[in-house]
């Protein structure tokens, strides 16, 4: 059995996409699947996998795997290689809507393959502001807010008392926090001015530090337009390149939240079973 695929990434985070339109991976254990081809250097390598599926509601569905084969909700970065995916495979036009378990999104394709998704709207019930936890008997000041994902956001100038080059350890900590039942991204931030920050992420489900994440750049530019900190649009620095994000504060909602940023197409190639 032959399965052809794409490697992609959105600022060095990175997927595996598969058109499964006709379902082609149907008869396999699609976790298990997900693990071995997302393991680096045993498999192809990423930090997810993606699947481009039909919808009765969209022009396409997203499916989306973590690399330890959990269900992810929704990705920010997947989404938009995906929609970079559907537009150069001839499934849509450069504007389309897609289908996830957290919802459906828009997506745009510019003429320089800068691609912009749009989220629904955010209400701030979702979003729970000036929380402490305590680590290391440390006690850490963090917000927490459901973008798609959920996501907690810990400031540099408030950690002051925890060591800063050991994010990834600690970031583990924090995402089997008893705070968190279901678990937590957690994203470390630098503010740099009113309009530019910089940060870390720790992913749940990858459980590792990645280079990008869109959700956890969204989660961080919103937390630090209501903590009084910055104004959209936000310039987010992250290792692995920049993303834009932008966004409306309304009374009790975060409307017109979108993220850009590149969808890079690394290479195809054949995975054989």
């Amino acid at each position: 059995m032959k399965i052809h695929f794409t490697k992609m990434h959105g600022c060095g985070n990175d997927f595996v996409m598969i058109d499964n339109r006709i379902g082609i991976l149907n008869s396999l254990n699609i976790k298990n699947f997900a693990k071995k081809i997302c393991t680096r250097r045993f498999g192809v390598g990423s930090n997810g996998l993606i699947l481009l599926e039909n919808s009765h509601h969209a022009d396409f569905k997203m499916r989306y795997f973590n690399s330890d084969g959990s269900i992810g909700e929704m990705c920010g970065n997947g989404a938009r290689c995906l929609a970079r995916f559907a537009f150069e495979n001839n499934v849509v036009q450069q504007n389309m809507t897609f289908e996830t378990l957290a919802g459906n999104y828009q997506a745009s394709i510019q003429k320089d393959n800068t691609v912009t998704i749009f989220f629904p709207h955010v209400h701030k019930q979702y979003i729970e502001l000036n929380q402490t936890l305590q680590l290391q008997s440390v006690n850490v000041p963090y917000h927490y807010g459901i973008i798609g994902v959920p996501h907690t956001v810990i400031y540099d100038k408030q950690i002051n008392n925890l060591n800063k080059t050991d994010f990834e350890r600690w970031g583990n900590h924090i995402r089997h926090h008893s705070n968190f039942k279901a678990g937590t991204n957690v994203n470390r931030v630098e503010i740099i001015n009113q309009q530019t920050i910089s940060i870390r992420t720790y992913e749940l489900g990858v459980e590792e530090e990645t280079l990008a994440c869109g959700s956890g750049a969204c989660a961080s530019a919103i937390m630090t337009a209501l903590t009084k900190q910055g104004t959209a649009p936000f310039k987010v620095n992250t290792q692995g390149g920049n993303l834009i994000i932008d966004f409306k504060e309304e009374a009790n909602w975060i409307t017109n939240l979108s993220l850009s940023g590149n969808a890079v197409i690394v290479y195809e190639g054949i995975w054989k079973i």
